[in-house]
């Protein structure tokens, strides 16, 4: 079997959460005998990647523009910045079934020319709902990051039926996605995220401090680094590392500010796992509850003790396994319990 899919970015390094899911997803494909043609869009300082041709039949780069024009579109600009003629081309020169990544990837999926074809969206959040929690969560002071975000939440919420129309079937990665894609009547099943763990190798005894970790770019994790250390470990003397790509200067400048609080900035993969191992807790908060948090995941795999708040693990059945608290007062409680205690 042939499977075209679309990848909003280049999916290796498998180094943030969207693109863990759609690496590991190419691999277990591989392993069932599918072969998958990979479009993905570059841009950043990803690069073309010789790794994934050991999972991928055929391989495809597309520049994505990000020019400010694109904001005038009517269409979202994640998706108008990922239309591709060239793409489209080689989509019409075979019947093979296609999967889009996301709302971003979907700009074709109503063409004429893919009507009959059969056509997934892999679904991995509420698109409109998360630039909306973005908008929330993203200060003030920043009115155009701000003014972005809203834009792209409204343009998402009003193209999102007429592509759940032409999708053949919506595939969710939670259960709260889920149940809110049938509701708008699609063809919907949810199948969870595939992630690079095959067992549980959490280390035993007291590891050496707290850790959170996340994408530090995106607002959400930001906002949640910044308020864990404004709120749960001011005055604290336990040791807390935050760790994750591209943080701000203003994040850096509060760690500055805090003598037990460290700052470990774009790990690379071996060196996240071993952050994971040595930590004695995984504190992980989150603002908004969409889609799966790959890092939580990891973290119950590769790490100790797990401290969440609800938005993390709504949706997810992973509550039980962690410590579910949603104030600052109880999670610095549920920290001075666990620290000394072993694993």
């Amino acid at each position: 079997m042939f499977l075209h899919i679309i990848s909003f970015d280049i999916p290796y390094p498998a180094n943030y959460g969207g693109v863990i899911v759609i690496f590991n997803q190419i691999k277990a494909l591989h392993a069932q005998g599918v072969k998958v043609i990979l479009h993905c869009y570059q841009y950043g300082d990803r690069k073309p990647q010789p790794e994934l041709a050991n999972y991928c039949h055929e391989i495809y780069y597309y520049k994505r523009s990000r020019s400010l024009i694109y904001q005038v579109s009517l269409l979202p600009f994640i998706m108008r910045t990922r239309l591709s003629g060239t793409l489209l081309k080689r989509l019409k020169k075979d019947r093979h079934p296609i999967l889009f990544e996301g709302m971003h990837t979907a700009g074709l999926i109503w063409h004429p020319s893919l009507k009959s074809r059969q056509k997934l969206i892999r679904m991995h959040n509420i698109e409109w709902q998360y630039y909306e929690s973005l908008s929330q969560l993203t200060p003030a002071t920043a009115p155009l990051e701000k003014a972005y975000y809203f834009s792209e939440s409204i343009k998402l919420q009003r193209i999102e039926p007429k592509v759940v129309l032409h999708a053949d079937e919506i595939i969710t990665i939670s259960s709260t996605d889920e149940a809110y894609y049938r509701a708008l009547k699609a063809n919907t099943q949810y199948i969870p995220a595939f992630h690079p763990n095959n067992s549980v190798d959490s280390l035993s005894g007291k590891g050496e401090y707290v850790l959170f970790h996340g994408k530090l770019s995106v607002p959400d994790n930001e906002l949640a680094a910044m308020w864990l250390i404004r709120e749960v470990f001011t005055d604290f003397d336990i040791p807390l590392i935050i760790a994750g790509m591209s943080p701000s200067d203003r994040l850096k400048e509060l760690v500055a500010q805090n003598d037990h609080v460290r700052l470990v900035e774009n790990p690379d993969e071996d060196q996240m796992n071993s952050l994971l191992a040595r930590a004695h807790i995984n504190l992980l908060v989150s603002f908004q509850s969409s889609g799966i948090k790959l890092k939580l995941i990891n973290a119950l795999f590769r790490g100790r003790f797990c401290i969440v708040n609800e938005p993390m693990v709504k949706g997810t059945g992973l509550a039980k396994l962690c410590y579910v608290r949603n104030s600052a007062a109880a999670m610095r409680q549920t920290i001075e319990a666990l620290i000394y205690a072993p694993f």
